[in-house]
């Protein structure tokens, strides 16, 4: 294998695929970088048998088709820091790959290709098309009310479903709920409803970036693809039945509060310091045109008033300080509504203009 490439370009491919190499592994070969130059590209591929990810790098041409596997950390680190110049990356029979640049040149130990897992084909014949915005809104918006418990390994992910015109993602760790609705495109023999393990989408929010480029989301029986420009990200699908999380949401509420997001976000963040002492408790007291939230632990007290808008009657609750952070963080409107029934009851947090979007958290003990 010969190639020519400018270093900025080989290093952008190798960044993109880089979080899908195993940092820890029985087998060395899941640390490698799969290069593979044919047909006038450079195909890069990264996989730790739970997600892979491959980048196509279009070449100017290539001097001779080839296929190797080198340790991906150590080839970033030694492109990373070559001059900003063309490169000259080959391979020869016994594994060797080299780097050149100007007057540097790097020998790295690889393993052969052929040895390298084949990550699954995922066909487009079920297919939702979605912009980078939308898709990084319905992500973003959900993934933080994810399970990390791993006893229950379905509430790991996050459900997407498709009923062929809106896709609905969700979340939930039993102590809230997130759910996102946003219109989509797609082709599908039958109702969509998978679920996809949150790193997988953790990587895809970061392969989003800023993008505007629509987005294809194609599922297979036990997979996944999310393609976008060059990359291609591949995931497993959870096994496992999701919870009827539709029960869960409240159909009304008795008292609404109303409060700009942000002066609400910085009370709850700064009112926290103290709650983590006690199980993240922090409490409620609304009445009138006043919000004031209230946390004490070993460390002391916090107190904090917030001006609101009250629609019902007074009233407190004790929520979970995080829960609560969580979402006003990801929102992006000026004010957000609380929803409440009564002290025992489940929250239900909405934003100003934006009735795609429900967050469902449960209620602490006030004691």
């Amino acid at each position: 294998m010969k190639f020519t490439c400018p270093k900025r370009v080989f290093h952008e491919a190798l960044q993109s695929v880089s979080r899908a190499v195993a940092s820890r592994s029985t087998l060395p070969i899941l640390g490698n970088v799969l290069l593979d130059a044919r047909g006038g590209q450079l195909r890069l591929v990264t996989t730790d048998l739970e997600i892979g990810m491959t980048s196509n790098l279009p070449l100017d041409g290539v001097i001779e088709e080839g296929a190797v596997t080198v340790p991906e950390r150590i080839l970033q680190d030694v492109v990373g820091n070559l001059p900003d110049a063309e490169l000259t990356v080959s391979s020869d029979e016994r594994n060797l790959l080299t780097v050149s640049s100007a007057k540097s040149q790097y020998t790295i130990h690889g393993l052969p290709a052929e040895e390298f897992p084949v990550l699954p084909q995922v066909a487009d014949a079920n297919k939702l098309s979605v912009p980078g915005p939308v898709l990084r809104d319905l992500v973003r918006k959900t993934i933080f009310a994810s399970s990390a418990d791993e006893s229950r390994v379905f509430l790991t992910g996050c459900l997407l479903t498709w009923d062929g015109q809106t896709a609905t993602m969700v979340a939930t760790d039993t102590h809230r709920l997130a759910v996102k609705r946003v219109p989509a495109t797609g082709k599908f023999a039958q109702a969509v409803s998978v679920i996809i393990p949150a790193r997988a989408l953790t990587e895809l929010l970061r392969l989003l970036g800023s993008t505007e480029e629509p987005v294809d989301v194609c599922v297979g029986d036990s997979q996944v693809l999310f393609a976008l420009g060059r990359v291609r990200l591949v995931s497993r699908l959870i096994e496992g039945q999701f919870p009827a999380f539709e029960r869960v949401i409240p159909a009304e509420t008795l008292k609404r509060l109303t409060a700009n997001r942000q002066h609400l976000y910085d009370a709850v963040r700064r009112a926290s310091i103290v709650a983590r002492a006690e199980s993240n408790k922090i409490k409620l007291h609304f009445e009138d045109a006043t919000l004031t939230i209230d946390a004490e632990g070993e460390v002391g007290r916090a107190h904090e008033e917030v001006l609101i808008s009250l629609d019902g009657e007074l009233g407190e609750i004790a929520f979970n300080a995080t829960y609560l952070q969580d979402v006003l963080a990801v929102l992006d409107t000026e004010t957000v509504e609380l929803g409440l029934t009564g002290p025992l009851n489940p929250g239900l947090v909405k934003a100003e203009g934006e009735a795609d979007y429900q967050y469902v958290v449960m209620p602490m003990q006030m004691l």
